[in-house]
C-alpha cells in the first residue's frame, strides 16, 4: 500500500467516521527579509533585496479515543527567488488510537519515532501494547516507509530501498524505574545517477551508477531511576550490530545536595556513527571520550549561579606511521563554563582549550514584560575569541545579537519583531529582519 494512500485513509477516517469533540490549531506566519551583494555582477556595490515567507501549522482534531494531528511547513520567496521559489513540508501527518481496549496505542501515517536506538521519521504503523496490572511492561512494534529528505509527497524513494522498521520493550515494574530494550533496522539507499566513465580503450561512454548495501542493525539499553523524587541516575548504551561496534554509552548522576544546591557528573563515550553510503565515511575519525561535573546553586530571589568542569578524550591516529604500525596519540580538551541564570536574564562565560582549539566566550540575554503581559522585549549579544586548533596562529572574533519586540493584543494572538546581525572574518556585518504573526485557537466542540 502506498504511503501517500496510508494518509488519505487516516484524513477519511477523521473526516468521516470522528465526530471532534477539541481542536487545537496553532498557525505562525514570518517573513525574513535581508540584503546580499550579487557575485554574478561586475560592480561591487550591487546587492539584491530578499524577502522570504514561513508558515507553520499544527493541527490537532480529537474525539474520543481517536485524534488527527498534523506539523506542516510552507516557504516562499516573495521577492527574488532562491532555489525552488517555493516549498511544503509535512513532519506529522497520522491519525492516533489512544487506549484501545485498555492496552493498545494506534498511530497510521507519517511521525517521529523515539524509540531507544529507532529514530527517525516514517509514514508507516506504530502499536504500543500495554500489559499488566500497572501497565508496566509496554511493547512498541513500527514499520514503514522512510520519508523523502524534503518531507514532501512528490518523490517517494522505493521502499524496498528504503524502510525503518524496529521495536522497543519497557519495563516500569519499580517504583521511579524504567528500563527499555530497544532493536533498529533502517536502510536508505541514494538515488542512483548517470555519468560519463572511460571504458578500457579509454572512450568516454555513459554508466548509470547505483547504490546498494546493508540495512543499519542497532540494538540499545537505557536506564533511568530517580530516588527520593531528587536523585537522579541515567544510562544507556548503543551498539552497531553491522559493524559491530559501541558507538556511543553515557551515564550521569545528579544529586540534590540540599534545597538550594545541586550536583552533577556526567560520562560520554563517542564514536561517530554513519549510514554505509554515507560520504563521511570517507574520511579519518576517531572515538572521544567526555567526563564533565559541576554545581549550581539557587539564590532565594530566583537566580540560579553553575559552574561546570569538562575534558574530552581523544584517540588520535599518527598518520604519518599509520601505514607501518597502528601509532597512536590521545590528547584532550578542557572546557570550563560559569554563569547565571534567571527567566528574565542571564550571563555565559566559556572557556575551551587543548587539541580542538582555543576560544572564549560570553554570552548574554534579556527579556522584559514592558506593559502588562501585552507588549515586550528581549535581547541577547554573543562574542567568541577563538582559534581551532593547530591550524591558525592568530584568534579571530565573531559577534552576533538580536532585539526584538512581541505584542500580544490577546491572548491567541502575538505580532512579532525582529533585528539581527553577525559579524565575523566571513561576513564585515549582516544585518537581517524578521517580521511575523501567530495564532491559537483551542476550542472544546
Amino acid at each position: 500500500m502506498k504511503p501517500k494512500l496510508l494518509l488519505l485513509l487516516a484524513a477519511m477516517l477523521v473526516s468521516s467516521g470522528l465526530y471532534a469533540q477539541t481542536v487545537n490549531l496553532r498557525f505562525n506566519n514570518y517573513f525574513y527579509g535581508w540584503q546580499r551583494i550579487d557575485s554574478l555582477s561586475n560592480e561591487s556595490s550591487a546587492k539584491t533585496t530578499h524577502l522570504r515567507g514561513y508558515q507553520n501549522y499544527l493541527l490537532e482534531v480529537s474525539g474520543g479515543q481517536w485524534s488527527f494531528n498534523t506539523l506542516a511547513q510552507t516557504e516562499e520567496d516573495v521577492i527574488h527567488k532562491v532555489g525552488r521559489g517555493f516549498a511544503y513540508r509535512f513532519y506529522n501527518a497520522y491519525i492516533k488510537g489512544s487506549n484501545l481496549f485498555g492496552v493498545l496505542d494506534v498511530k497510521l501515517g507519517r511521525q517521529n519515532i523515539f524509540a531507544g536506538t529507532g529514530r527517525g521519521t516514517l509514514d508507516g504503523l506504530n502499536l504500543k501494547v500495554k500489559a499488566g496490572k500497572n501497565k508496566e511492561y509496554q511493547f512498541s512494534l513500527y514499520g514503514g516507509a522512510l520519508a523523502p529528505y524534503n518531507y514532501d509527497f512528490s518523490k517517494y524513494p522505493e521502499v524496498k530501498k528504503n524502510y525503518h522498521f524496529g521495536a522497543m520493550f519497557s519495563y516500569y515494574g519499580v517504583k521511579d524505574l524504567m528500563a527499555s530494550l530497544s532493536y533498529s533496522n533502517k536502510k536508505r539507499t541514494p538515488e542512483s545517477y548517470t555519468t560519463f566513465r572511460a571504458d578500457s580503450l579509454y572512450n568516454l561512454v555513459e554508466r548509470t551508477i547505483t547504490f546498494d548495501g546493508p540495512a543499519e542493525q542497532l540494538v540499545g539499553l537505557d536506564v533511568n531511576y530517580t530516588y527520593l523524587v531528587k536523585h537522579n541516575f541515567f544510562a544507556k548504551a548503543y551498539f552497531d550490530v553491522g559493524q559491530k561496534k559501541l558507538y556511543r554509552a553515557e551515564a550521569n548522576v545528579r544529586v540534590q545536595i540540599n534545597n538550594e544546591l545541586r550536583g552533577f557528573a556526567e560520562y560520554v563515550y563517542r564514536e561517530p556513527h554513519f549510514s554505509y553510503n554515507s560520504i563521511f565515511g570517507v574520511f579519518n575519525y576517531n572515538k572521544n571520550q567526555e567526563i564533565s561535573g559541576g554545581l549550581d546553586y539557587t539564590l532565594k530571589n530566583g537566580i540560579n549561579i553553575y559552574g561546570r568542569v569538562g575534558v574530552v578524550l581523544f584517540h588520535i591516529m599518527d598518520m604519518g606511521s599509520q601505514l607501518n604500525s597502528s601509532v597512536s596519540e590521545k590528547s584532550s580538551s578542557i572546557k570550563i563554563q560559569a554563569g547565571f541564570t534567571h527567566p528574565n536574564y542571564g550571563l555565559t562565560v566559556t572557556r575551551y582549550m587543548g587539541y580542538s582549539g582555543e576560544s572564549d566566550g560570553v554570552s548574554a540575554y534579556f527579556q522584559k514584560d514592558v506593559y502588562k503581559d501585552k507588549v515586550s522585549a528581549s535581547a541577547s549579544v554573543n562574542y567568541s575569541n577563538y582559534k581551532l586548533g593547530d591550524y591558525e596562529v592568530d584568534k579571530v572574533n565573531a559577534l552576533s545579537g538580536q532585539l526584538g519586540v512581541t505584542f500580544r493584543p490577546m491572548p491567541q494572538f502575538s505580532v512579532d519583531v525582529q533585528g539581527q546581525f553577525l559579524i565575523n572574518r566571513i561576513y564585515k556585518s549582516d544585518a537581517r529582519c524578521l517580521v511575523g504573526f501567530s495564532y491559537w485557537l483551542f476550542r472544546k466542540l
